[in-house]
């Protein structure tokens, strides 16, 4: 995941997305870094190359089948991610952020590009086509490339049906589903999960159910106390990142 906001949203909900499918998995965030269930204190969104092979060997050793990771501009400057092969890619938005490091937003962006300019053809990248940024990600890519939106045709495409204080009602590829979270932004980035989990091979089915029980990310900005919200839908059915 990488962006300006949202990364710590979309890589703490997919981690928790697969989890609750029953696959063993870990987490490298700007809140904390996972390993199934052992936390392990961050001081960086991505940490040094040493550190972060170092818990990427650790995953492997407890049996995670999945890594989902938050990759800084910084990181993607400096080279911390060198020689890792990505499945996949996923960018949320941009905004003005990190000039004190990157100089000009230019720079910044084309940080952010380059993450996705090194993506394998074997490789997917997932862009929100809501930001005026999210093409230009993507242009030089050889991964196979799938866009996210509320506003425009995408592959992944949302809307936001009904908000209440305990949550909202979703609309996600012809497909109503309620979740535990409010906010415009969270609807984006709940496609971002939706979208990343369809193109690790999961049901859209199974991954709507899951998503209508995960909770707000804590340690983020703007988080929320949520209830449960019922599913209703005649079109959803109760069946059972590297």
């Amino acid at each position: 995941m990488t962006g300006t906001n949202g990364k710590t949203t979309v890589a703490t909900l997919l981690y928790n997305m697969f989890r609750a499918m029953g696959y063993k998995c870990g987490l490298l965030s700007t809140v904390c870094n996972y390993i199934e269930d052992e936390a392990i204190a961050a001081d960086h969104t991505t940490p040094d190359p040493i550190e972060l092979n170092q818990l990427l060997h650790r995953m492997v050793e407890a049996g995670c089948e999945y890594a989902f990771m938050e990759c800084s501009s910084h990181a993607i400057a400096q080279r911390r991610i060198s020689g890792l092969s990505f499945v996949g890619g996923i960018f949320t938005n941009l905004t003005r952020d990190h000039l004190d490091y990157h100089k000009t937003f230019e720079n910044y962006r084309n940080a952010k590009k380059s993450f996705f300019d090194g993506l394998p053809k074997t490789a997917f990248a997932i862009t929100n086509a809501d930001d005026k940024n999210g093409m230009i990600m993507v242009q030089n890519t050889k991964a196979t490339v799938k866009t996210y939106s509320t506003r425009v045709a995408a592959d992944f495409k949302g809307k936001l049906l009904e908000c209440h204080f305990e949550g909202m009602y979703l609309e996600i590829d012809g497909r109503e589903v309620g979740v535990q979270f409010i906010g415009k932004f969270n609807v984006s980035n709940l496609l971002a999960v939706y979208g990343a989990a369809v193109m690790l091979g999961k049901r859209p089915e199974d991954v709507l159910v899951v998503l209508s029980t995960l909770h707000s990310v804590r340690g983020v900005s703007n988080r929320y106390i949520a209830r449960p919200v019922t599913l209703q839908s005649s079109t959803m059915h109760t069946l059972q990142m590297p």
